[in-house]
């Protein structure tokens, strides 16, 4: 019985980040991608959104969460001597390079497209803009400094 809830609590997690291994660890488990794959999950996916593809709502969510989101864990990846990297939330890492000299260049997602997304998506539908303000609320829950 502890796996129906576990599997209902990891989908539920998952619809929230679109990430398997944030969802994984959100109910202590190692493996999401491994989760997302099982048929249990797909079925209980399936049932609580009613199909697989995220709904405008979830795609405004996410782009508010990229646009306002915090780029602490993508600098603490490149100053720490060895970070946790499972630990660490890189959705904002777009790019990373170290030369052979030991210079580190990061290059973050770009948050003025995103912005610009997020107004061209229609902000004025009331469900899309109680996901923006749902996913802000969230970034600043997360605050690491």
């Amino acid at each position: 019985m502890q796996f129906l809830s576990d599997k209902r609590r990891f989908v539920s997690a998952y619809l929230r980040s679109f990430d398997a291994q944030h969802a994984a660890q959100a109910i202590g488990k190692l493996d999401g991608v491994k989760l997302l794959a099982s048929p249990a999950v797909q079925r209980e996916l399936s049932l609580q959104r009613g199909q697989c593809a995220p709904s405008k709502s979830d795609v405004v969510r996410r782009l508010a969460q990229l646009a306002f989101g915090r780029a602490n864990d993508c600098v603490r990846l490149v100053l720490e001597e060895n970070p946790n990297i499972d630990s660490l939330d890189l959705s904002l890492l777009s790019e990373l390079k170290r030369n052979d000299k030991g210079t580190v260049e990061i290059k973050l997602l770009d948050r003025v497209r995103a912005l610009e997304l997020l107004l061209e998506s229609g902000a004025e539908d009331t469900d899309c803009a109680a996901a923006f303000f749902a996913a802000a609320e969230e970034g600043d829950e997360n605050e690491i400094l």
